[in-house]
């Protein structure tokens, strides 16, 4: 019986953990949750391309039309298809893919902040060593070379001359 009680309150003990650590998640759910817009979901309009309303879609030119009753009905079975199924699709595929996409862009800012950033600056630091290396290069080699070229060619006269 003893070993009985200590065998139930260790197990009380990691249900409460449990119970502590669920509610800390979810916590953290909610207060991320608040501050999601859940009116406007575009805020900085990504996604105006895909203008999916039926009027974008289906149209049909004066002169040749369907009944009435076709194209109210086509217009409910149109939306009622497009909202549902991305509907569904969100549901069983959506969470799953922002998790990805989350885990891509951790990962690209990861590489960002660790890796090619820090790598462009070592590729700075020795290309300004090059630069000034190959400034030296050029002004002993080739500025001699070019100043004599300029001095032959300031000489130069051209005459115009009429035949």
């Amino acid at each position: 019986p003893a070993h009985f009680a200590l065998q139930v309150s260790h197990q009380e003990a990691l249900a409460r953990k449990l119970k502590e650590s669920l509610s800390r998640i979810f916590s953290l759910c909610n207060s991320t949750m608040a501050e999601v817009d859940l009116t406007n979901r575009d805020p900085n309009a990504l996604n105006n391309h895909l203008s999916t309303a039926f009027e974008d879609v289906l149209g049909e030119p004066d002169g040749i039309h369907s009944m009435d009753c076709v194209w109210r009905n086509s217009y409910s079975c149109f939306n009622c298809g497009k909202n549902c199924l991305y509907k569904v699709c969100t549901l069983l595929c959506g969470i799953f893919i922002a998790l990805y996409w989350g885990c891509v862009f951790a990962a690209v800012a990861m590489q960002h902040i660790w890796c090619i950033t820090p790598s462009f600056k070592v590729w700075e630091i020795n290309m300004a060593c090059m630069r000034h290396y190959s400034k030296s290069i050029v002004d002993c080699c080739l500025g001699p070379c070019c100043e004599t070229c300029g001095l032959f060619l300031s000489n130069m006269k051209l005459t115009q001359t009429s035949g």
